[in-house]
């Protein structure tokens, strides 16, 4: 059976998901094999030289895709030309050549002495009363002894709550609060007892009501978060992070707020928000495809820019996705989600790269693109991964 008959973009995607057989996997493999290599020096001599053999692989595989799946795909497609991208990189289907320009004497000798496996589903509950409840592998048993949780199901990776109703109490009068938080090499998707989504990225945290009191439904978060609002025009939803406040109805969007970045970026992917900054009198809306980045300890208020929503959503879906970043912010998210820790040799790398890498990649593979970009050299000893520039 040949690769045209079986959807390509489908089994991109698998791929990227870590959800293809071994069949799958072997198909798209001898496909990629089939075509006809080109050996390029790398880094190129010049920019412009550069781009052209950048270009050309990309059209090349483009072409090859849209002759095999001629109808309209889910996905953007950049999406798959990137994903292939990445794929042909990894797999080495083509004859690429790497020389380093950079005396060998001048450069440490680095190896990969072990390989890290990428992170996972896992997040740990904490209750009002203090408790707190691993959530990797629980199931609604788990829960047998907190009937006050009214959890509906626990599946790999998801907790859903039981929606109450509207005149729900405690016994105090006052809605108990749940945190539920992911550790490094961690995520978990929660659906909050009014229906809402909510994705947690690595070493991030959501804090919850028990139940939404009238007139408001409110959470506090740290780190990075993905939320699909479910709309109640009754009660506006409220996102605290850090320093801001988000006021939606029904929406789709991100926040990024890990405490050791410059700033706050919250992505809107549908509907709208109001972002408020605490404790100042001044708000911004926000429209689909825009980003508001709000300054962590300034005293001003968002800058709101366009955004990239293939790269700021591409956790959620995944994936890697990089449109041209400095390689310490690439560095910052390979730390949080494949629990390591960076060690840098010398002064931090002025590099960028674009490009796309499965999340489900263990970090051996990860490494081994970046290097392939040119300018970088890795090893792997333990928990830790240490980074050479060569240029």
């Amino acid at each position: 059976m040949t690769m045209k008959n079986e959807k390509p973009s489908l089994l991109i995607q698998k791929y990227i998901n870590g959800t293809a057989s071994p069949e799958e996997r072997e198909q798209l493999l001898n496909w990629y094999r089939s075509q006809q290599p080109e050996t390029v020096e790398w880094p190129a001599a010049t920019e412009t030289e550069e781009k052209q053999v950048y270009d050309r692989m990309l059209s090349n595989i483009d072409q090859h895709i849209d002759a095999s799946y001629p109808q309209p795909r889910p996905l953007s497609k950049w999406y798959y030309i990137a994903a292939a991208a990445a794929i042909f990189m990894v797999g080495s289907f083509a004859t690429f050549l790497y020389l380093d320009k950079a005396a060998p004497e001048k450069i440490q000798v680095l190896a990969f002495k072990n390989d890290i496996k990428p992170g996972g589903n896992k997040a740990i509950l904490k209750l009002a009363d203090g408790s707190e409840l691993v959530l990797d592998g629980a199931t609604k048993d788990s829960f047998a002894h907190h009937q006050d949780l009214n959890i509906a199901r626990i599946s790999d990776g998801q907790l859903a709550f039981d929606k109450q109703p509207k005149d729900a109490q405690t016994d105090s009068g006052a809605p108990k609060y749940n945190t539920i938080s992911t550790p490094k090499g961690g995520q978990y998707r929660i659906i909050l007892p009014d229906g809402t989504k909510v994705w947690l990225n690595a070493i991030s945290s959501i804090r919850f009501p028990s139940y939404f009191s009238a007139g408001e439904r409110r959470v506090e978060i740290t780190g990075e978060a993905y939320f699909e609002v479910s709309k109640n025009k009754q009660m506006p939803f409220r996102v605290i992070s850090g320093q801001q406040a988000l006021e939606v109805l029904g929406t789709k969007f991100n926040i990024n707020a890990y405490a050791n970045e410059p700033q706050i970026n919250t992505t809107l992917a549908e509907g709208s928000i109001r972002l408020n900054r605490i404790n100042v009198s001044e708000s911004s809306i926000l429209k689909p495809g825009e980003q508001a980045q709000l300054k962590t300890g300034g005293k001003l208020g968002a800058k709101i820019v366009p955004a990239d929503l293939d790269e700021v959503l591409a956790w959620k879906n995944d994936a890697f996705v990089f449109n041209d970043m400095p390689i310490t912010e690439i560095m910052q998210q390979i730390e949080r989600w494949y629990d390591i820790e960076l060690v840098y040799s010398g002064a931090k790398p002025n590099l960028r790269f674009t490009g796309i890498i499965p999340r489900s990649s263990n970090l051996s593979t990860f490494l081994k693109v970046l290097e392939g970009s040119g300018g970088l050299k890795f090893g792997i000893d333990h928990k830790k991964v240490f980074i050479q520039s060569t240029r």
